[in-house]
């Protein structure tokens, strides 16, 4: 047999115990997982094997590696066992609880990995969502310091699903009363998480009718926790308060202790309760504040005037903090301000100006067409949103008066 088992235990929990193991083939170091098999039928039971094959395959910095799977019986029992890559440096949630506080160079590094990991499972055809990412399964490499999102490998299918087991706790008061969506198009590697710590959830996900933005949300909360130190909604005392505050848009309370202004507002476009008005992955990756080194930094002039009002044109300042990157034109603490017309203007042609014009370089102009792209996708985000929330407002207002006129 290519993989052996050790029998001293990596850890242990509620659906699994995980053990050091060997692959006897490569002499690696992994981890071997027992899961206690549930009673699956025969279509759940192709499924759970597509989905292992399909894992198998995927490869990325950031993603802990799958190898293999096989079923098996142990004392009479029929249990499933996975072969993953072996992460002994610990979880983000450990490190949390111990240090209680992240230096902000090493959340922005922490979150940028965990973006291209996430990344790469929906750019999979069909897309691949993770739907229970949190800190207790992003996994750190003590030697390299890069992170890694794990448990995709848990992919049993259970008869219950996730949403429908924190829902069966729930009060019959506050049942969801749409009906449960009999599946999704999108590929789901369906984990074996614990059905009573909802806090990551989106609120689609009690309704069964989900995308990848489930992902994002989760993300945010993720960001959350590490910006904080807290888990999210520690403020409720159980399933039914935090489904209650999640499906009304409350944020935890630990939102308040967020003091970098740029991470709270990452946190807060991740965790919006309409999954449009969240950001793709994608578009996180493109926000300046998870931009690798690149020496350029383009910010928005009255940014709260921008997203305040109807105003098209918005001013922009660049800053060139690589000297390398200055031209003969640009001095040292100088900044290039220019105005972009949100209706005429287009990003690539700006770029490709300022670098004719020998503002910037000519291999920098990507560079600047992709700050200005993902600034410009920030700002029309939240421009639909604030429209959204005047509209609704308007729509209360006016609903008051008229009950106002009614009683007289």
């Amino acid at each position: 047999m290519r993989f052996f088992k050790y029998d001293k235990e990596v850890g242990r929990g509620s659906f699994k115990t995980v053990y050091h193991g060997l692959d006897t083939q490569t002499g690696i170091a992994v981890a071997w997982c027992e899961l206690l098999e549930k009673k699956l039928n025969k279509t759940e039971r192709l499924r759970f094997r597509e989905e292992a094959d399909m894992l198998k395959k995927l490869q990325h910095p950031n993603i802990v590696r799958f190898y293999n799977y096989w079923e098996g019986t142990v004392a009479k029992k029929k249990n499933i066992v996975l072969i993953t890559e072996l992460m002994l440096s610990g979880t983000l949630k450990a490190y949390l609880r111990r240090f209680k506080w992240i230096n902000p160079k090493v959340l922005k590094s922490w979150c940028r990995q965990i973006l291209k990991g996430l990344n790469f499972l929906h750019s999979r055809t069909p897309p691949i969502i993770h739907r229970d990412l949190k800190c207790d399964n992003i996994f750190i490499t003590g030697t390299t310091g890069s992170v890694k999102i794990g448990d995709l490998g848990l992919a049993t299918l259970k008869n219950r699903s996730f949403a429908k087991s924190v829902i069966g706790q729930l009060p019959r008061s506050l049942l969801p009363t749409c009906s449960i969506a009999a599946g999704t198009a999108h590929l789901s590697i369906i984990n074996i998480p614990n059905p009573g710590t909802p806090e990551f959830m989106a609120p689609e996900m009690y309704e069964e009718h989900y995308d990848e933005s489930v992902d994002v949300y989760a993300f945010g909360m993720c960001m959350l926790e590490m910006a904080t130190g807290e888990y999210p909604y520690s403020e409720c005392s159980g399933p039914a308060q935090i489904y209650k505050k999640v499906v009304s848009g409350v944020k935890p309370q630990s939102m308040e202790k967020v003091t970098i202004p740029e991470v709270k507002s990452i946190i807060e476009s991740c965790i919006r309760p309409n999954k449009a008005d969240r950001p793709k992955v994608k578009d996180l990756l493109n926000h300046e504040f998870f931009g690798e080194d690149i020496g350029l930094r383009l910010e928005v002039l009255s940014r709260d005037l921008v997203t305040s009002s109807d105003v098209s044109k918005i001013e922009f300042r660049l800053k060139i903090i690589d000297p390398k990157k200055r031209s003969y034109t640009h001095k040292e603490n100088e900044a290039i301000q220019f105005e972009f017309d949100m209706e005429r203007d287009d990003c690539q042609e700006v770029a490709n100006d300022m670098a004719k014009a020998g503002l910037i370089k000519e291999e920098d102009a990507r560079i600047v067409f992709k700050l200005l792209k993902s600034q410009l996708i920030s700002l029309r985000r939240h421009l639909r949103v604030q429209t959204k929330n005047v509209s609704l407002n308007e729509q209360s207002l006016g609903t008051a008066d008229r009950d106002e006129y009614l009683k007289l």
